[in-house]
């Protein structure tokens, strides 16, 4: 029965940081999203690779979780678009 418990426990610590992961992608796309608007130059380097990361993070989650992390990764998509829209031609 503990180890239920546990792996319960577990489950909510891995969604959590997953989501955390989710919430801080998001903070900095909408930064990137205001200086595009303000045409200020911006660095996306590295932007790829921790998506990638928050990709194969997903793919480990626990099933509970899915339904949670896809809204929050169709909000995320939203706002790289909205970036993409934002970014001038190069």
């Amino acid at each position: 029965m503990d180890s239920i418990v546990i792996s319960t426990d577990a489950e909510a610590r891995q969604a959590a940081v997953l989501l955390a992961a989710i919430e801080a992608m998001e903070a900095t796309v909408a930064v990137a999203d205001a200086l595009a608007t303000e045409r200020r130059r911006i660095d996306l380097a590295g932007l790829e690779d921790e998506v990638g990361r928050i990709c194969v993070a997903c793919l480990a989650a626990p099933r509970s979780t899915v339904p949670a992390v896809r809204a929050r990764l169709e909000g995320l998509l939203r706002r790289l678009d909205q970036l993409r829209g934002a970014l001038a031609p190069p």
